[in-house]
C-alpha cells in the first residue's frame, strides 16, 4: 500500500520542528514586536521563520523544497488510485 513516501522526509533542528508542532505551512505576517505572532518561530530558528495560531512559515532558503515535496505528496497521493488515501 502506498501510504508514506521518502520525497516528504526532510531533516530538521528538533526544537524548531516542535515549535512547528502541527501548524500548516504558510506566509505569516507580523510586525517584530506583535503579541499574536512569534518572528523567528524560535529561539534557534533564522530570522525569516515566523509562527502564529495557525501557520508556520519556514525559512526563506527551504521554501522551495517544502513546496515542492508538499506538491509531490498531494498529486502521487490524491486518492485516485488504490491504496492512496
Amino acid at each position: 500500500a502506498d501510504y508514506s513516501d521518502l520525497h516528504s522526509l526532510r531533516a530538521a533542528d528538533w526544537n524548531v520542528n516542535s515549535a512547528r508542532n502541527n501548524l500548516y505551512f504558510d506566509n505569516v505576517a507580523c510586525d517584530y514586536d506583535s503579541d499574536d505572532c512569534d518572528r523567528p518561530a524560535h529561539s534557534e530558528a533564522v530570522n525569516s521563520t515566523a509562527k502564529n495560531s495557525v501557520a508556520f512559515q519556514p525559512p526563506r532558503h527551504q521554501r522551495g523544497d517544502i513546496a515542492r515535496s508538499i506538491f509531490y505528496m498531494a498529486t502521487r497521493y490524491d486518492g485516485t488510485d488504490d491504496n492512496t488515501e
